[in-house]
């Protein structure tokens, strides 16, 4: 409702009897709006109350980019292009993002929840497009993907990375044509991901299992995962994301 999004965005300023924004009002608009885009909610309201639109966003982040040089705001860019582009099935501009992104890395001193979802859905979509293309090559961007996260589950970030781990693990083993091998991870990242209750992950391992069972030739189990899916991304909030997985 236009109440909600009014003080989500009114937080979001520095000065408020001055209406000063702070520095991160625009980067988080910018999250605010794909959050947005999943939903499939209007972002007139949004809009309304600032009168910065979706594009105008990435026009400041850009021109701040220019007269400070720092890295770490135009990648904010090419994260939320990366996100939209992943959730929504399209894994060729996903991995231009995550291509982007990467060009405009100064340090992997200081590890951020950017990094890390640029570092799954850069490997998943490089091992689903490694099918769709054909190219085997693309698949060793996917295993260097899985052994950095799989090298944080297995020090200190289990609860966070293991679920991540497993599913690139099931993607490289489709990609390979191992499909007992993959079916085990898929079902392990599932557990993992309910477990620890990350439950757009858990639609995505059942959605990306789903296309795998029905490629494998099981109609019947692949329905039954993407319905599940379905479910889970709607429980999640991400209704316009929910309504897509009609259309596999």
């Amino acid at each position: 409702t236009r109440d909600r999004l009014l003080r989500v965005c009114w937080d979001m300023m520095y000065d408020k009897s001055e209406q000063i924004f702070s520095p991160y009002f625009h980067p988080t608009l910018g999250d605010l709006y794909f959050v947005m885009y999943l939903t499939g909610e209007s972002t007139d309201e949004v809009y309304s109350i600032f009168g910065v639109s979706p594009e105008e966003v990435e026009n400041e982040l850009f021109e701040r980019y220019s007269a400070t040089n720092n890295a770490s705001i135009i990648q904010l860019v090419y994260y939320h292009r990366l996100l939209k582009s992943f959730w929504f099935r399209d894994y060729e501009t996903a991995m231009e993002c995550c291509e982007k992104y990467v060009t405009f890395q100064r340090s992997m001193k200081m590890l951020r929840g950017t990094d890390i979802v640029h570092t799954v859905f850069g490997g998943l979509s490089s091992l689903i497009l490694s099918r769709r293309r054909n190219q085997k090559e693309l698949i060793a961007i996917g295993e260097e993907a899985h052994h950095k996260i799989a090298f944080w589950a297995n020090n200190g970030s289990k609860w966070n990375a293991e679920n991540k781990a497993f599913l690139l693990e099931a993607e490289i083993n489709f990609a390979k044509g191992n499909s007992a091998k993959a079916t085990t991870a898929y079902e392990k990242s599932i557990k993992s991901a309910h477990d620890h209750k990350f439950i757009n992950e858990e639609a995505l391992a059942y959605e990306l299992f789903g296309i795998f069972c029905i490629e494998e030739g099981n109609l019947y189990k692949g329905n039954e995962c993407l319905e599940k899916a379905r479910e889970l991304y709607e429980m999640w909030g991400a209704k316009k994301k929910a309504r897509s997985i009609f259309y596999l």
